[in-house]
């Protein structure tokens, strides 16, 4: 018998019926496969994962992320995470940090045994501004590490009389309202009876994250001749030295440049050799190194300063940073989560 030949219109419904059916598969397999895919934040459950004939990169981190440092992944010695939400407290550090370890030893070039052991603090993020600021505080170290190894260099051991020669420094970051202020204090010994001791801050505006130098604290009128006079009137009935109320001094000797004046002195000079840094309770720390105001066993010269005292010589912009009131459980920008 011949089969039976298909007539026209049950062929066409034949094929008509097939298309729905691949047009309902294709449908299908589209949204399982949008189900699966990379971007996808929440695929359905038993979808099928798929992976796509070309790939889409992965975004790269934002500049602002809250991720380790570089400075820190490198050598971290130790690492203080707050955690996201922190009470924005007086007396401590609360930004993410680290500290590396900055050590060399060995002998210098006329035979001196030498000891470096500083630590670098740098502060937890990779904004780029944040990176540049830990490089600029790195490389204040290395200049003074740099100084140290100087010395070092052009002391022979017959002189050092077989002492070693040391440097040592460590560092403390304060919140003082809207700035970071980093004290470093250690010691130095170069030779001689004394070692010498290390006093230095930086002042840190974490809106930008940059140091406020001394010339950006004071205004240009603290260095003219009667805001410098003004300013020696302020600061000299405060100083004191580290052993004791005996250790003072006067505004003349400020003037005229110290205990031992070297090259030109003006009005002014004695702004060179201090050192400036900020604290809660709008105060300004003042500190002249030892041996330029009065003898070494007096050591560092210091007088605290209110901040109210200063109008006209101080930049009012850094007293509003320093009295800025931060409300507490407030994570501070950049590390906010």
């Amino acid at each position: 018998m011949k089969p039976t030949r298909m007539s026209t219109n049950r062929r066409m419904t034949l094929v008509l019926i097939v298309a729905v059916i691949v047009a309902g598969l294709a449908g299908y397999l589209a949204r399982h496969w949008d189900a699966g895919a990379p971007h996808s934040a929440t695929p359905h459950a038993g979808a099928t994962t798929h992976t796509p004939a070309r790939s889409t990169p992965a975004p790269s981190p934002s500049p602002t992320a809250d991720k380790p440092s570089a400075w820190c992944a490198a050598a971290p010695n130790v690492v203080t995470v707050p955690p996201p939400k922190v009470e924005l407290l007086f007396s401590t550090a609360t930004w993410r940090s680290c500290t590396t370890k900055v050590t060399r030893s060995g002998a210098g070039k006329g035979g001196v045994q030498y000891k470096v052991d500083t630590t670098l603090p740098v502060f937890w993020s990779a904004n780029p501004a944040v990176d540049a600021l830990n490089s600029e505080i790195r490389s204040r170290i290395d200049g003074d590490v740099k100084g140290f190894l100087a010395a070092v260099d052009e002391t022979t051991s017959d002189v050092a009389q077989g002492a070693a020669f040391t440097f040592s420094e460590q560092p403390r970051i304060n919140q003082v309202g809207r700035l970071a202020v980093i004290q470093f204090t250690g010691q130095e010994y170069v030779g001689g009876s004394h070692g010498g001791v290390i006093d230095d801050w930086i002042n840190i505006d974490t809106g930008t994250w940059t140091i406020l130098d001394k010339d950006q604290i004071l205004l240009p009128a603290a260095r003219q001749t009667a805001g410098a006079t003004r300013l020696a009137r302020l600061i000299a009935p405060k100083i004191r030295g580290m052993n004791g109320g005996s250790c003072t001094t006067d505004a003349e000797t400020l003037l005229t440049g110290g205990q031992t004046p070297e090259g030109t002195v003006t009005p002014s000079s004695y702004q060179k050799n201090m050192k400036l840094g900020l604290q809660f309770g709008g105060q300004l720390v003042v500190d002249f190194p030892p041996y330029y105001l009065f003898a070494y066993g007096c050591g560092i010269g210091s007088a605290t300063l209110d901040l109210g005292d200063l109008s006209g010589l101080i930049n009012p912009d850094t007293v509003a940073l320093a009295k800025a009131t931060v409300a507490p459980e407030v994570a501070p920008s950049p590390f906010s989560r």
